[in-house]
């Protein structure tokens, strides 16, 4: 077992469901149509969750974060649900190829992931609503995979310090 397993392993499954509040809250708040090249806060931290403690987090777990977000954003019910779903499955499948990577092949990997997530999204909402999304949704999945690697680091920080005060 790796120093990094026992880090993650560690953890109380409590702070891992804990840390998904911050990510909500952040894709619940309104923003105007022009900041809607923000990534999936939300499934940034399910991939990262699903990276580091896969025994913890699983596709259901991917499925009720999605009908959580679809309900508080007011989309149709079960968009997000599909897209987590199909994201976590990407990530569970690679997991073993991902962990080995350093940050920046990570990112690619995540990038991979939110691609196919906004893309299912775009699916479902150009059936739902017949009109075709914006190129610039494309911009989502890049700027996530930019913070991915400061994601990891803000984590590890704030893991680091609470093990330190025990």
């Amino acid at each position: 077992m790796t120093e990094s397993d026992n880090f993650y392993n560690r953890i109380p499954k409590s702070l891992v469901y804990i840390s998904f509040i911050p990510a909500l809250l952040l894709d619940f708040i309104p923003l105007a149509n022009h900041l809607h090249w923000l990534p999936e806060f939300s499934a940034m931290m399910l991939m990262y969750w699903l990276i580091n403690r896969p025994q913890d987090i699983s596709i259901g777990c991917a499925f009720l974060l999605g009908i959580l977000v679809d309900t508080a954003t007011g989309s149709p019910l079960a968009q997000h649900a599909l897209a987590y779903i199909f994201s976590a499955y990407f990530i569970t499948r690679y997991r073993r190829y991902i962990v080995n990577y350093h940050y920046g092949m990570q990112a690619v990997a995540i990038w991979a992931a939110l691609l196919c997530n906004e893309l299912l999204l775009s699916v479902v909402h150009m059936r739902f609503s017949g009109s075709l999304p914006d190129w610039s949704i494309l911009i989502a999945p890049f700027i996530g995979a930019l913070l991915w690697p400061m994601l990891n680091k803000i984590m590890v920080s704030i893991l680091n310090l609470r093990y330190l005060r025990r």
